[in-house]
């Protein structure tokens, strides 16, 4: 694994051994293709036609997932771009906590964005500083009920033990070991 620097000294994502890009630019690349969207919508066409999404077609899924993906990259880059004097709010404005239960001292907070059906999850570092562990388009209640929201639990727990590896322990840690990869 390694960290990847996407935006200022607020915004990282992970990528993983073996793969050519970071799960930032990995879900929003997913999340603009449309080969990719129709086959997802369609394995989840069930999810997907429940009266809370308004039984929408696969078809209007794309394209509303085009028009979320575009204006919620464009939210982050804004957050992420504030002055130090504005980013008292920034990235901590769109990131919530995924869990109810607080962290454990010295631990990072697992934490979900959101927009409509996608969902960036991350580790919150310090205020206003985040990792990015993945992505997805989640139609369900919980995480659980699907295999593809599951494997970003995983994910998420899996990038928090290499950051305790690591021995990161704040944002300097992250400069650091960017330095060093």
């Amino acid at each position: 694994m390694k960290l990847i620097c996407i935006f200022g000294e607020n915004l990282f994502a992970i990528q993983h051994t073996g793969e050519s890009k970071d799960e930032f630019a990995k879900m929003f690349e997913l999340w603009q293709d449309p080969e990719y969207l129709e086959s997802f919508f369609e394995k989840h066409k069930v999810d997907l036609s429940s009266p809370f999404w308004g039984f929408i077609s696969i078809e209007d899924a794309i394209f509303n997932t085009f028009e979320y993906a575009q204006n919620f990259e464009k939210r982050l880059i804004e957050l992420s771009e504030q002055s130090r004097e504005n980013q008292l709010k920034g990235l901590d404005e769109i990131f919530n906590p995924l869990n109810k239960t607080p962290p454990l001292i010295f631990d990072f907070e697992k934490s979900k964005a959101k927009a409509n059906w996608l969902r960036i999850y991350a580790l919150k570092i310090e205020n206003n500083i985040y990792v990015i562990t993945g992505g997805a388009i989640k139609l369900t209640r919980t995480m659980e009920e699907r295999e593809h929201t599951s494997e970003e639990l995983k994910k998420i727990e899996k990038t928090r033990r290499f950051l305790i590896e690591e021995g990161i322990v704040d944002a300097n840690g992250l400069i650091e070991i960017i330095e060093t990869q």
